[in-house]
């Protein structure tokens, strides 16, 4: 028995030590194929965007007003989705509440006592009938918004549907038309949801980390770009889930905030380093870098944590002088999201309490809105691209236009 015992455990050290072998070979192979697709899109990559923007108009600074400041959270609010009709919007916090606002009159309009208090990610649908929320609870959890957004009496709010099925926290999701939500998890996979049917209809696996966010194409809600941290943003398409394109935003941090381009034809990545970069998927590699070092220089020569700004609803001055806290706790860049041309980028970090507003072309930057006396979790542009909402960890969304 003993030695029937010791051979067996010899065979399997063998086998073990075999396998091994094989995947560090394989593990080789992998980061040879690697390089050399490198410099294959480095040998076909002639130009970027700022070396062909010579003959672009360059646009003066841009200066936006604080329309309103939204106040009735008591945690950091993390997330802010438009209503359709570019009026109204709704913010969800770690209070455990999602208000529905009026950003016009700077009025609450609807309040909804969230099953899941933990909400990281909201959004409403095309229709504006309902609201999805994913947080640390696993859950994608859908309520019903009320009927009439100029009502000033609401019907009692209801879940319409609840999806369990993520083993790790919802870091992002977006309705695919009014019947589908697509959601991204720590559990390393994205999955899309029928509403109609209540069950899932594809699974994308293809992330070697957790998945950090998401954008679905706003030309062809087909495809959808994801981050992850394993430092790789991913094109799929709904319609073939086992297939991917790969772009790798960083060699050693992780991708933490993705948006597509409004022309669908390219993609925003930002990173826990601070860097963002402009993607293109029909030449399949980078446009434009926006480097952090930038940012640093215009906060060091600007010192924003200095200005004082005078908020318009109240005679209560801010201080922006950002969070050391913020800054470990998520590193890097926080929300990223274009203008309706596309022309400006808007970025915020964890490590400064303004929004930096980036020339895409030009690649400078041209601009920040100030106010926040913490860092902004989310920057949200609304569909007509006429007003910006700011979620920030100081408990506050300021809602900013010309």
């Amino acid at each position: 028995m003993d030695g029937g015992t010791g051979g067996m455990y010899a065979r399997q050290l063998e086998l073990s030590n075999v396998l091994s072998t094989q995947i560090r070979n394989v593990q080789g192979e992998s980061k040879q194929l690697v390089h050399h697709l490198a410099k294959v899109k480095q040998q076909v990559k002639d130009a970027t965007l700022e070396s062909m923007s010579g003959n672009c108009t360059r646009i003066g600074p841009v200066r936006l007003q604080n329309h309103r400041t939204l106040r009735g959270h008591f945690n950091k609010v993390l997330t802010v989705s438009w209503h359709p009709d570019n009026r109204h919007l709704a913010t969800a916090a770690q209070d455990g509440f999602l208000l529905f606002w009026d950003s016009t009159s700077g009025l609450k309009k609807n309040l909804i006592r969230l099953d899941d208090p933990y909400i990281i990610c909201s959004d409403i649908s095309p229709n504006g009938h309902m609201v999805a929320t994913g947080g640390l609870e696993n859950a994608c959890i859908i309520y019903k918004l009320h009927s009439s957004p100029d009502s000033e009496t609401s019907p009692k709010n209801s879940i319409v549907s609840i999806f369990k099925g993520h083993r790790e926290y919802i870091s992002d999701l977006s309705f695919v038309g009014n019947s589908q939500v697509l959601t991204s998890s720590g559990d390393k996979s994205i999955v899309l949801w029928d509403m109609e049917k209540g069950t899932r209809c594809n699974s994308f696996n293809g992330h070697l980390g957790d998945v950090l966010g998401l954008s679905v194409n706003p030309r062809d809600p087909n495809m959808f770009v994801s981050c992850s941290s394993d430092r790789f943003s991913n094109l799929w398409d709904v319609r073939s889930p086992l297939n991917r394109r790969q772009f790798q935003t960083s060699q050693t941090h992780d991708s933490s905030a993705v948006k597509f381009f409004p022309d669908g034809y390219s993609f925003a990545c930002g990173t826990d380093d601070g860097e963002v970069k402009l993607f293109d998927i029909r030449s399949d590699c980078e446009l434009s870098n926006y480097p952090v070092r930038q940012v640093h220089q215009h906060f060091r020569s600007y010192k924003p944590e200095e200005q004082v700004v005078e908020d318009s609803a109240s005679s209560m001055k801010l201080s922006t002088k950002s969070s050391m806290v913020a800054a470990l706790d998520n590193p890097g860049v926080l929300s990223i999201d274009f203008s309706k041309s596309g022309r400006l980028l808007f970025a915020s970090y964890a490590e400064y309490s303004s929004v930096v507003v980036w020339d895409c072309v030009m690649g400078t930057i041209i601009g920040t809105l100030d106010g926040h006396r913490d860092s902004v979790s989310k920057i949200k542009i609304s569909p007509d691209g006429l007003g910006i909402a700011t979620a920030s960890r100081d408990h506050t969304t300021r809602i900013w236009s010309v």
